[in-house]
């Protein structure tokens, strides 16, 4: 990952990483923000699918698509936040304050 944020990316924090593969079939590569796991492996948090040749060099293809990813991950966690704080209105709510 210090290649990456050297070169541009976002730096995550303990724990998440990077991960840079080829997609399947086409001339792309998938860039993913991912958490390692407890005990095993890691889980995606964003994923983004970026062709390095609409871009000048393939740095900056993956540098932009590392910015992407971790923009998504984190809008992603905000709206999770919300959700989980709109929980708490979940059920019957009574307007004369009974059940």
């Amino acid at each position: 990952m210090s290649d990456l944020v050297s070169a541009g990316a976002p730096e995550l924090p303990e724990g998440y990483f990077y991960r840079v593969r080829p997609a399947v079939l086409v001339s792309a590569f998938f860039v993913e923000v991912r958490r390692r796991n407890r005990f095993i492996g890691s889980t995606e948090l964003a994923s983004i699918l970026v062709y390095p040749s609409d871009h000048p060099s393939a740095t900056e293809a993956i540098v932009t698509a590392c910015r992407e990813a971790c923009l998504q991950w984190r809008e992603s966690e905000t709206a999770r936040a919300v959700y989980r704080e709109a929980e708490r209105f979940r059920g019957d709510h009574d307007p004369r304050g009974g059940r």
